[in-house]
């Protein structure tokens, strides 16, 4: 690891808009410390926002820690760039960035991904489930096919045939710190445990279930605007 890199902190909350609706966060180092981008580059070009910035954003879904889905990355190189500091710099772009940040002198270098379903159909052992909260994320996990057709019902799990609209599948994250709670119930001599959906919760306590966890959410969802 190069002098100039080490001990440089990633302590930058950052967002960038993955689609119209969900924001997801990161940290970075100060990219505007950097020899030939600024603050407002990284605002104008990558659509770089700090979290109160994007907390204003109306009807919005924000998260951090996301497996998927994730923003496309772009890097910049500087070979003027002093010794002292990375000749090149590699971040995220929001997803309505691209050619901001082409005339900016970004280019792409890996492209964003979305999140993947498993539908529910015979010979699949494990499928997506997928839990609403309170703040209109759809979290998908996997989870056992009979497990899911036992229990989908009374969680309030969607499958994956169940997202149709834009903003149902512009909503879905996996593996996010904001998660579902989870609930627990005596099986069989053992303990089955899943993810719920918010609204299900009561239906699932009086089917027996404990709440071992409600959910949990970072952002609170937004208000509404135009």
């Amino acid at each position: 690891m190069p002098e100039y890199t080490r001990g440089e902190l990633r302590d930058v909350l950052t967002f960038v808009a993955i689609n119209p609706i969900l924001h997801y966060g990161f940290k970075t180092v100060d990219l505007a410390a950097r020899t030939g981008i600024s603050g407002a580059d990284i605002k104008t070009q990558l659509g770089h926002m700090t979290a109160v910035e994007a907390a204003a954003v109306a009807n919005r879904i924000m998260v951090t820690g996301a497996n998927s889905p994730k923003p496309a990355r772009v890097v910049k190189r500087d070979p003027t760039a002093p010794i002292s500091q990375p000749a090149s710099t590699s971040t995220f772009m929001a997803y309505n960035k691209l050619a901001a940040a082409a005339a900016g002198g970004w280019s792409l270098s890996k492209p964003g991904r979305g999140v993947r379903l498993t539908a529910n159909v015979d010979g699949k052992r494990s499928v997506t489930a997928i839990a609403e909260l309170s703040n209109g994320a759809l979290y998908a996990f996997p989870l056992n096919r009979v497990d899911f057709d036992r229990v989908s019902t009374v969680l309030g799990l969607q499958a994956a045939n169940q997202i149709n609209t834009t903003i149902e599948r512009q909503s879905l994250v996996t593996g996010s710190r904001t998660k579902p709670g989870r609930a627990s119930i005596e099986d069989n001599g053992g303990v089955f445990a899943t993810y719920y959906s918010t609204d299900a919760e009561a239906a699932a306590i009086a089917a027996g279930y404990n709440i071992e966890r409600p959910e949990v959410i970072e952002y609170p969802a937004a208000g509404g605007g135009g």
